[in-house]
């Protein structure tokens, strides 16, 4: 009988509106593909811990051996380490932008078509999109910060509100 090779599991930060949430995750697959798949909506975390992000938020955190979480209100998933990210499919071809969704400003390296236009960069055909040397700033005070910088981020363009090419002055 063949052998399947383990699947990986990455150490993930959750981007949710209010909530950021550190956990194993262990996609069905490549995770881009895995969080693009419609025919799953949601994604299962092991050993979590879960903490509002509002300051007036009446609990600390929760930490829990699983929870389920509901990929539409999924923002963004940052990886954490660099041990599995050679394997993951993403397009190649990058280009620095700022994204900014509702608690966020996300800076770092869209990967999408060569050929689309600046202000075309997402397109129907998936969710999630890969950028990849990450700075995360939050856009409010919040009770428990995101890490700052991560090496790749999976960002939902449903989430997505507003993005521009980031051209750096010198």
């Amino acid at each position: 009988m063949p052998v399947m090779p383990q699947l990986p599991t990455f150490k993930v930060e959750v981007l949710m509106p209010g909530y950021v949430l550190r956990a194993d995750f262990q996609p069905k697959g490549d995770i881009l593909i895995f969080l693009n798949d419609r025919r799953y909506s949601v994604i299962r975390c092991d050993q979590v811990e879960f903490y509002p992000t509002m300051p007036d938020a009446q609990i600390r955190g929760v930490k829990q051996e699983m929870m389920a979480l509901t990929k539409s209100y999924v923002m963004g998933i940052s990886v954490l380490d660099n041990e599995h990210l050679g394997n993951v499919q993403m397009i190649s071809s990058k280009r620095p932008f700022i994204v900014y969704t509702e608690w966020y400003a996300i800076q770092g390296d869209l990967h999408t078509n060569p050929d689309s236009r600046d202000d075309d960069v997402f397109d129907e055909t998936r969710a999630f999109f890969a950028l990849t040397d990450v700075l995360v700033f939050p856009l409010r005070g919040v009770r428990k910060a995101p890490t700052r910088q991560v090496p790749f981020l999976a960002i939902n363009q449903n989430c997505v509100l507003a993005y521009h090419p980031h051209h750096p002055k010198e």
